[in-house]
């Protein structure tokens, strides 16, 4: 299990206490970032510390992490990936919040996600999903050489919201 990832302005890092003001005020609880995610907003307090716990206890099952400036170690995001198969890895949510966005960060996540499952975890191949209408982060996954795999009708779980998925994938060079 990777703790920390370090890349030139973040730190992906393991979620602690310490973080919840900033993650919740910055993402959480943002309902126009929530459109876009298959999560629903965390609009109390209350809430967002369980919140936090739930957060806590799948970051040690799995390869997610805090995104945070390396700066002033201020938690701005989430980013993550898991193991689909032997070999394959697909992001399990990949979010910055909407002041931190256009800034290239985005990218900085994503080049260190693919360097963990390629470069540390021996992966071959990494899936890359987001909703149809999310275009900003569709051109994130081209940027860096993804390419359209297929799509998805779904329906997201808390609302019902029916959505179209595209799913990119970057394999391995050998």
């Amino acid at each position: 299990m990777i703790e920390r990832i370090e890349t030139e302005h973040l730190v992906l890092r393991k979620a602690a206490d310490r973080d919840l003001e900033c993650i919740w005020n910055n993402v959480w609880k943002d309902e126009q970032i929530a459109k876009t995610m298959l999560w629903q907003p965390t609009l109390t307090y209350e809430d967002a510390v369980e919140r936090l716990k739930r957060t806590m206890c799948f970051q040690g099952i799995f390869d997610a992490f805090f995104v945070c400036l390396k700066e002033t170690d201020e938690a701005i995001g989430f980013a993550g990936i898991k193991e689909e198969e032997p070999g394959v890895y697909e992001d399990c949510g990949i979010c910055v919040a909407r002041k931190f966005q256009n800034r290239g960060l985005g990218k900085e996540i994503v080049r260190a996600l693919v360097q963990l499952a390629f470069e540390q975890l021996g992966g071959t191949k990494f899936i890359y999903g987001c909703f149809r209408e999310n275009e900003r982060s569709a051109a994130v996954c081209k940027a860096l050489g993804f390419k359209y795999s297929f799509s998805r009708d779904e329906v997201r779980e808390w609302d019902g919201y029916k959505y179209t998925a595209d799913y990119y994938e970057l394999v391995k060079n050998s």
